[in-house]
């Protein structure tokens, strides 16, 4: 009896998961061909095949749902950096290959990478809501988000113990620099390969010569 009631509750678990993800996917698929304003819910649940009061039942809004995306995204952008910087040794190396999985990601998942990028555009109020009043959604996201700057920031730590890196610096400081950047051109790139193609350029030009002034400048000082 046991067992029975376990596999029925796995079932519905799997169940669960399934259309959750069916949801997501209409959802995605909408907000990159309308764009996130111009997308209802009615739409979303139209797509999914599913009724508004189920839709419902998993997400309890769509800004909910662009953050659920926006959580896949991360899971993508953490196991890209994680699986490339084992291959490398502490220090620059690591910390340049973050970047370079960062890009990596954005090549490879357009889709994620744009709502990525959005999401600190279109719902800024998330971060800014005591952690009692936040969805389980909405503490996935954050939950995640610190996930990634906590690995960002320790690699930057290892890259200034292992004197790779100069330490005149704030690590928190270096690393908020560090993303603002990357992702500041990851978005330029993203809204202006028309203008690369006639210049005759492409992204991994960009990206080589972003990497390579940011060598320079977090280069070891010496003392005086």
């Amino acid at each position: 009896m046991e067992d029975f009631e376990n596999e029925k509750t796995s079932r519905k678990e799997r169940e669960t998961e399934l259309r959750k993800q069916i949801i997501l996917e209409a959802a995605e698929k909408l907000f990159l061909s309308k764009g996130y304003e111009d997308t209802t819910m009615d739409e979303i649940a139209n797509d999914a095949e599913f009724s508004k009061g189920t839709l419902y039942n998993y997400f309890t809004s769509k800004e909910e749902l662009y953050l659920a995306i926006g959580t896949k995204a991360y899971e993508i952008i953490i196991d890209y950096t994680k699986s490339s910087i084992e291959k490398k040794k502490p220090g620059m190396d690591q910390l340049k290959t973050v970047g370079l999985a960062y890009y990596e990601f954005t090549k490879n998942f357009p889709g994620y990478a744009h709502i990525f990028h959005n999401i600190t555009v279109k719902l800024p109020f998330v971060a800014e809501k005591s952690h009692d009043k936040l969805t389980p959604v909405e503490k996935d996201y954050l939950n995640i988000s610190e996930t990634y700057g906590n690995l960002f920031r320790d690699i930057i730590i290892n890259a200034i113990k292992t004197k790779t890196i100069r330490s005149d610096k704030d690590p928190l400081l270096i690393g908020f620099t560090l993303f603002m950047v990357t992702s500041g051109i990851m978005k330029e790139l993203e809204h202006h390969q028309n203008t690369l193609e006639r210049m005759k350029f492409d992204g991994d030009d960009i990206i080589e010569f972003v990497f390579e002034m940011i060598e320079s400048g977090l280069k070891p000082r010496e003392n005086k």
